[in-house]
């Protein structure tokens, strides 16, 4: 696993001298082999360790336990260790999940760590990303969704994703590390869990090697995608006015390429880019004028030869 791990580092350049990492430390055998294994090479990769826990209380005096254990498991190991508590069930949503809550919170508390300067490490592991790959199949999904959990992401990091669940419950023991287990993990009542327990050993059994082929196939899908992405910043760049995009340009490039500039401008106006909105726009801008509703008083326009995003009160200010 040390091997994988160095190579996962190595490779998406997640780590270098004098960074500050904190590990998202929940208690099960993939963070804590993930903590154990960035300890290890500390002083190889001149990086400092800290763990973080979060509380999700939705398991009552099981959650309470995963704490208890995470906060002996770094005392043991001489870890500094932040835990959170998060309120789930009080920040439910109409139609929202409990898991959608819990993952938001999470990384709400992981950006407060970021923001103060740590890289953040989460136990991601290379059955996770099989896992992520099936469900954004199971939703309908382009190269993004085919390329799975993005090893590193601004300041995010998987130092895992080259390793199975088998390699870090291996690890753990060999290293002697207990662990706890999510009851909820055991579960069929969530969508990931299903996926899990029934859908990955049925393709397992037509092929044993399926959790290794998926991440190579994200492995090419990502390098795939880091250069059109590349390609796609650079022609945002010559096709960018201070008020919006020529719309002849946008026009004139390859779908791929316009969609995710298309995208980007949704994304930076505070709009939720769906590939349908997406449609909308690139339909106005190969029409050469109109305007498409996005939502409440947000629109897309093409006018005057420049596609940009305003409200029904704006006025379009020339291009400069």
């Amino acid at each position: 696993m040390k091997t994988k791990v160095l190579t996962a580092i190595e490779r998406y350049d997640m780590l270098h001298e004098g960074d500050n990492v904190a590990v998202g430390l929940s208690g099960g055998a993939d963070s804590c082999a993930l903590v154990m294994a960035l300890l290890e090479n500390r002083e190889t990769l001149g990086i400092t360790v800290r763990a973080c826990h979060i509380n999700h209380n939705l398991r009552g005096a099981e959650s309470d336990g995963d704490e208890q254990f995470v906060r002996g498991l770094c005392e043991r190991l001489g870890v500094p260790l932040e835990v959170f508590s998060v309120d789930v069930r009080g920040a439910a949503q109409k139609h929202e999940s409990l898991e959608e809550i819990a993952r938001k919170l999470r990384y709400d508390r992981f950006g407060e760590l970021a923001a103060r300067g740590y890289k953040i490490a989460t136990a991601h592991t290379a059955n996770d990303n099989a896992e992520t790959v099936l469900m954004n199949m199971i939703r309908g999904t382009g190269t993004k969704g085919l390329a799975g959990i993005p090893p590193v992401r601004e300041a995010f990091i998987r130092p895992l994703i080259f390793c199975t669940r088998t390699d870090t419950e291996t690890y753990c023991r060999e290293h002697g590390i207990e662990f706890v287990t999510d009851s909820s993990n055991l579960s069929d009542d969530y969508t990931r869990n299903r996926v899990r327990h029934n859908v990955i050993p049925m393709l397992e059994s037509f092929n044993p090697s399926f959790i290794a082929a998926v991440t190579r196939m994200t492995g090419a899908v990502n390098d795939d995608t880091d250069f059109i992405e590349s390609y796609a910043r650079k022609c945002a760049e010559e096709c960018a006015y201070k008020h919006g995009h020529d719309s002849r340009k946008l026009k004139e490039l390859h779908p791929a390429v316009r969609f995710r500039i298309i995208s980007w401008v949704l994304k930076d106006a505070g709009v939720e880019p769906t590939k349908l909105r997406a449609d909308q726009c690139t339909e106005i801008i190969m029409r050469g004028i109109g305007k498409v509703n996005l939502c409440k008083d947000t629109f897309a326009y093409v006018r005057k030869k420049v596609f940009y995003i305003g409200t029904e009160v704006q006025n379009y200010r020339p291009r400069s």
